[in-house]
């Protein structure tokens, strides 16, 4: 029998108590070595970070999902008053890296926001996460150390929409 190819699912903020355990499940396996060496990473403060994410603005999260087993997601929400979009984690279990899933994830996800443009963080020491993203369409904007605790982030940006309210190409 032929495996099952990846599906993706939008959830919104009231799916919440549904996928959290799902999304608990795979930040501890996608960051377990991070987890073992700097409590940055720790699953409580993961937990401490996504209960502010979903207490902002119209968040979204796309879940990924192969034979049923949830092998990724990606979420963000709207800054606060702006009309940028935040894109928090978009992360994926090891073995099914390089198959398009990590973008399928990010791809329905941005189609269901209607911001101007996407932002998001990737560490300065994950050069090779930093080429993806710009060969996505992001270019880079700055840095950023979003907590005192955190490691230095380099902030990357997408336009979604250009300002006549057309979408970007």
């Amino acid at each position: 029998m032929a495996e099952e190819g990846p599906t993706t699912e939008y959830r919104r903020v009231e799916h919440l108590p549904e996928i959290r355990g799902t999304l608990l499940d795979v930040y501890a396996e996608v960051y377990a070595d991070d987890i073992a060496t700097n409590p940055f990473f720790s699953l409580e403060r993961f937990e401490e970070r996504l209960a502010g994410h979903t207490a902002a603005p119209e968040w979204g999260c796309v879940l990924a999902r192969v034979a049923g087993e949830a092998v990724g997601f990606t979420y963000g929400f709207r800054a606060r008053e702006s009309d940028t979009f935040t894109l928090c984690e978009n992360m994926l279990r090891a073995p099914h890296r390089g198959q398009g899933i990590a973008r399928s994830m990010h791809d329905e996800l941005i189609r269901h926001r209607q911001e101007s443009r996407a932002q998001l963080l990737v560490r300065r020491e994950r050069p090779r996460l930093r080429a993806l993203y710009e060969r996505w369409g992001y270019r880079h904007a700055g840095e950023k150390l979003p907590f005192p605790d955190s490691p230095l982030y380099d902030v990357m940006v997408l336009t979604l929409r250009q300002p006549n309210g057309e979408v970007a190409e």
